[in-house]
């Protein structure tokens, strides 16, 4: 079985997606959710590809001025100069706004498309973003959620598996952190392993999860930064609640690559 991340990308004034995926079976996005405002999730940004329109490719999270944490998978293997952050709007369908210009992309080495293992990468602004009661940044987990716990993952991903386009508006959705060795059991009846530098977050009945285009975005505990959306089996489907890169696992890494922009 093949997989593949929650990476969607949309054709901004066209609305139309075109989905990046390496199989058949992995996706991510925010499904089951509502419309939200960005003042309420105002580290929230729209990582954007610059061709002959912007297209959204990932969400991503404000760690400073010029620093945003998203996925690996959202920036390996492409070019910084055609990468451009958007922050503190609700909508991805602004064709004005032509967002922050990049200088630098840096996915994590360790990065593996096939198992999904170190899927944190960190995006550096060529100038700083101007905070504003809708452009805040987000501090990053000191310890690990409990499962059971409350968690929010917003973005502009898909509202469910068989929709074409992704939403014009930021969306977001009550989660619960998952048990880790129930997750992974699940997942191993598709041959997918957890591993401990993963978190599971949704319900097992399905329903409420993040999916294509929610990619890189964050998954938030009383508003620090706990996970990165990563990967899963399908958008919000029974059983197969999504996979985060854990924040607190790779707190370091972030804070050693981001401090020479801070």
């Amino acid at each position: 079985m093949s997989s593949s991340s929650y990476l969607g990308i949309i054709v901004l004034g066209l609305l139309s997606l075109v989905a990046h995926s390496s199989g058949a079976a992995i996706n991510g996005r925010i499904a089951g959710g509502e419309e939200a405002d960005i003042a309420s999730y105002p580290y929230q940004v729209s990582v954007r590809l610059e061709t002959y329109m912007l297209l959204h490719i990932c969400g991503g999270s404000l760690y400073a001025p010029r620093v945003v944490v998203t996925a690996a998978h959202c920036i390996k293997g492409r070019y910084a100069s055609y990468i451009r952050i958007v922050a503190g709007q609700n909508s991805i369908a602004d064709l004005d706004e032509q967002g922050v210009k990049v200088t630098k992309l840096i996915p994590h080495s360790g990065y593996n498309k096939k198992t999904h293992v170190n899927d944190v990468g960190m995006i550096i602004t060529v100038a700083p973003l101007i905070y504003s009661d809708l452009v805040q940044p987000i501090a990053l987990a000191v310890d690990m959620p409990r499962a059971g716990t409350h968690a929010m993952v917003s973005g502009w991903g898909k509202r469910t598996e068989q929709d074409e386009a992704l939403p014009a508006m930021l969306r977001a959705v009550e989660v619960e952190i998952m048990d880790t060795n129930t997750c992974g059991a699940q997942y191993m009846t598709k041959d997918y392993t957890i591993t401990e530098e993963m978190l599971c977050a949704g319900f097992l009945e399905g329903g409420k999860d993040a999916c294509q285009g929610d990619s890189g975005g964050p998954l938030t505990v009383d508003g620090v930064l706990v996970g990165i959306v990563s990967w899963g089996v399908g958008c919000a489907r029974e059983g197969f609640p999504g996979v985060y890169t854990s924040v607190l696992h790779h707190s370091e890494w972030i804070e050693e690559k981001a401090e020479p922009y801070l």
